[in-house]
């Protein structure tokens, strides 16, 4: 008949298990930078954006129209060119309908071609 659980296994000391338990924190978030580091999409110049690959540009707002089906549609530029970005209203994407002109924004979207226009079909777009 067991009397005692240290029969079987030692007790285990407070220290120890603040040892462990500093250590697998540490390993923890040197694993998340890790895994956000492959994570990051590099940043494309407007001129470089190629139809069909999801990418992610940084510009300036030039203009921003909100169409009556509530729609975003924004003119995006770098110092290589300007796109079209577009929103649409299905997209939960709330930060298209506060931006204003001269805002800097950072967007993340599929690349598509519309009457012979490059445009992006945001996916996400932040506010720099």
């Amino acid at each position: 008949m067991v009397k005692n659980i240290e029969d079987y296994a030692p007790p285990i000391k407070f220290m120890n298990i603040l040892k462990i338990s500093i250590v697998i924190a540490i390993l923890g978030i040197i694993a998340l930078f890790f895994i956000t580091q492959f994570n990051k999409e590099n940043i494309v110049k407007v001129e470089d954006l190629k139809i069909g690959q999801v990418e992610r540009i940084t510009g300036m707002v030039t203009s921003v129209y909100v169409s009556k089906n509530d729609h975003v549609f924004l003119k995006v530029a770098d110092n290589t060119g300007e796109v079209t970005v577009v929103a649409f209203k299905n997209s939960n994407i709330d930060t298209a309908y506060e931006l204003e002109n001269g805002d800097q924004i950072s967007v993340l979207g599929r690349t598509d071609e519309y009457k012979g226009e490059l445009e992006i079909i945001a996916k996400e777009i932040q506010k720099i």
